[in-house]
């Protein structure tokens, strides 16, 4: 992974590039981390809801009874552990 930063609207690297990389050739670079910017936070809650649509109810019911099942089996392991069953 190369480190680079934004200047003036260009991206610099930090860090030495590799010798076997050409000039011109095509790169993909990432943000370094998520938004904090209300716009694109709503963007991404609205994009989360219309995804979260898409999916069958009977698929919410069964990860839901899935959760609860987890949740039930830790608790029981909890109880155990401590000598309380």
């Amino acid at each position: 992974m190369i480190r680079a930063i934004l200047k003036k609207g260009k991206i610099q690297p930090v860090d030495e590039l590799p010798p076997q990389w050409g000039g011109g050739q095509e790169l993909i670079v990432e943000g370094g981390g998520p938004s904090d910017d209300p716009a694109d936070i709503k963007k991404w809650h609205d994009e989360l809801v219309a995804l979260s649509e898409q999916i069958p109810p009977e698929d919410h019911e069964r990860m839901a009874a899935a959760v609860a099942e987890q949740d039930r089996q830790a608790k029981e392991r909890v109880r155990r552990d401590m000598g309380l069953e």
